[in-house]
Formats: C-alpha cells, sequence, structure tokens
C-alpha cells in the first residue's frame, strides 16, 4: 500500500539548487514570492545608490537574498546591509548577524504572510527591518523587539546616517 506523504523542503534543497528563483521554504513548505515589478526595481536601485556613503562599514546585498532562519524556514529579502566584518562570501543563505532588512512590496500581499516574514525575521534576530509598501506609500520601521513606526512616504528614515525620504526616489 501506497502513503501519500509531502515533501518537507529543507535548507539541503536551497543549496542543491532545487526550488525556483521565485520560491522560499516557510515551515518545510515551498512558498511562491510575489514577482516584482519595474518600480520595485528601480526603488532598489534608487536606495543603494544613496547608500554608497555606508559601505565603507558596511555590505549591501540585493536582489533575494537567502536568510537561513531554520532548517526548515529559508527567507528572501530585497535588500541585506551586514558589517563588512561579518560578510563572508558564500554560496549559502545568510546564517550570522544582519544589521538591517529592507523590503520593498508592491501589490496585495496577504497581511499573515507579511506578519509572519516579520516574525521570522524577529526570530532570527535582525536588527532592524524596514517595510516600504509602494500601494498604500507606507513604511513601517521594526526594530528587533517588534516595535513598529509607521511613517508616510513624506517622512524621512535614517539608515546609518544617510537620510532617505521614499518620494523623492521613486
Amino acid at each position: 500500500m501506497k502513503t501519500n506523504t509531502k515533501k518537507i523542503w529543507t535548507y539541503k534543497d536551497f543549496l542543491e539548487g532545487k526550488l525556483k528563483e521565485w520560491e522560499e521554504i516557510v515551515n518545510g513548505k515551498r512558498v511562491k514570492k510575489m514577482s516584482a515589478y519595474e518600480r520595485h526595481g528601480a526603488l532598489i536601485t534608487e536606495i543603494v545608490l544613496n547608500l554608497y556613503p555606508i559601505t565603507k562599514k558596511f555590505k549591501i546585498l540585493v536582489g533575494e537574498v537567502g536568510i537561513k532562519i531554520s532548517n526548515l524556514t529559508i527567507r528572501a529579502a530585497d535588500i541585506v546591509i551586514i558589517k563588512k566584518e561579518f560578510y563572508r562570501a558564500k554560496r549559502e543563505a545568510i546564517d550570522y548577524e544582519i544589521e538591517l532588512v529592507i523590503e520593498i512590496e508592491e501589490g496585495q500581499l496577504k497581511k499573515r504572510y507579511i506578519n509572519k516574514k516579520i516574525e521570522d525575521y524577529l526570530k532570527f534576530g535582525i536588527k532592524r527591518q524596514i517595510w516600504i509598501f509602494l500601494d498604500k506609500e507606507e513604511i513601517w520601521d521594526i526594530d528587533n523587539l517588534g516595535n513598529k513606526k509607521v511613517l508616510s512616504f513624506n517622512d524621512e528614515i535614517d539608515i546609518f546616517g544617510v537620510r532617505l525620504k521614499i518620494k523623492n526616489l521613486l
């Protein structure tokens, strides 16, 4: 008799390239990520160009950077900022200290998905998260304890001494 068991996806599957580039692993399941629009890519570029002054101390990684929350949960972030002394240049997901993650969202992602990703980042120990919601023109600035400041695109956000106003970058 054949039993119907579902595959549990792991970090090993991620390392072996078994996932599609638009997937993350969450609690052992493959999860489809939202595809990015033109505005999304342009904003990432503008943010990174404006953050050039911090590159003496920090490494800025972009492009769905893998973060190993656990063996059963690998998340992908738009922008990851780490201290240069921690950077390892490996062909693996990051499993060490992260100063800041920036996520840019456009469209109607499920609140449950966003809240779970925020929770995963907090569990991992990411010191700060900035979530930019293009459709709502809203920014969430979340510290390592989960305290959230809600800002608008007209507000300035400080990223390691660089002050950015999202409205001016779009």
